[in-house]
């Protein structure tokens, strides 16, 4: 019986907690380890530390992106990551997350392998 290409595929929750939870720590994990490479000094707490203008390269969110991989189920590629980075972790997580969740969808629908 040949399949109604009409038919709209069930797509599962996004699981946003957990997708934003991992983000969070790898970034932070990521930024915190670069500055003290670089001998920067980040604020102590995480509610400042991640609203702090902080450059983050969109290669460094790249080289993260495998651990959403267990995470969605699937390979998280660079199109999670918009190009030229970030100016803090709030918005690296934001953003990621919202290009996340439109992978989700399309992974679900059949439009990525």
């Amino acid at each position: 019986m040949p399949i109604n290409s009409s038919t709209k595929v069930k797509v599962p929750a996004f699981p946003l907690d957990q997708v934003q939870e991992t983000l969070l720590a790898e970034i932070i994990k990521s930024v915190k380890d670069l500055a003290e490479f670089e001998g920067v000094l980040l604020p102590k707490s995480q509610k400042e530390l991640i609203v702090k203008a902080i450059h983050i390269d969109s290669h460094t969110v790249v080289e993260i992106l495998c651990v959403l991989d267990e995470v969605v189920g699937f390979e998280v590629g660079q199109g999670a990551v918009r190009p030229g980075g970030y100016e803090s972790i709030q918005e690296a997580v934001d953003d990621v997350t919202a290009r996340m969740a439109k992978l989700w969808e399309k992974h679900f629908e059949g439009e990525v392998a």
